[in-house]
């Protein structure tokens, strides 16, 4: 009978302990998970901007490789509909949204680039050349990119954990991508 007591008197001190614990994991993690997510979002409205020049970049290129035949002509069709996607996405959706279509538009470029390098007909166009310069002299993604992927890289870890995964969740703080920083192949001469 005192063991039952004990066991009653206990089990109810484990419960007030582990309301105060979760508790108090909620308010210490709400502050810090708002911070790391406002720096991602600062850093990125940093960002965004100059991979808007990036892609504009990207567009003049897309229109002086458009007219030359062969492969290069098949991938300028990935590259409008990764640009669409990329200013639709821009326009309308969150943060997490827009870097993985600007991960999209950087892969489809770095193919266009690659594939362009090793195009003769491409290799012989002045205007190609001379549009794709710019394009690969600029190096937005590269040099913001890194500051932004170590803010993410905070606010996911910020994201882990039972407790912190669960108020993430809650409050509507999904996962964010890193942005794909990896160079574009530059020897399209």
């Amino acid at each position: 009978m005192h063991v039952l007591r004990v066991v009653r008197v206990l089990l109810a001190v484990l419960i007030v302990a582990a309301i105060v614990g979760a508790g108090s994991s909620v308010l210490s993690a709400r502050p810090d998970l708002q911070k790391a997510k406002r720096n991602v979002d600062s850093s990125w409205s940093e960002l965004a901007p100059r991979l808007d020049h990036r892609y504009d970049l990207l567009t003049k290129v897309d229109l002086e490789l458009r007219p030359i035949a062969g492969p290069v002509h098949a991938l300028v069709g990935d590259v409008d509909g990764a640009l669409t996607q990329w200013r639709d996405t821009r326009a309308h959706s969150g943060v997490a949204a827009q870097v993985g279509a600007a991960n999209n538009v950087e892969a489809v470029a770095r193919r266009l680039v690659a594939t362009a390098s090793v195009s003769p007909r491409v290799r012989n166009n002045a205007a190609a050349l001379t549009a794709l310069s710019p394009f690969l002299a600029d190096s937005a993604n590269a040099d913001s990119g890194a500051g932004f992927n170590q803010n993410v890289t905070s606010y996911e870890q910020e994201r882990r954990g039972p407790v912190r995964t669960l108020i993430a969740s809650v409050l509507g703080d999904g996962s964010i991508p890193i942005l794909d920083t990896t160079a574009t192949p530059s020897s399209a001469s």
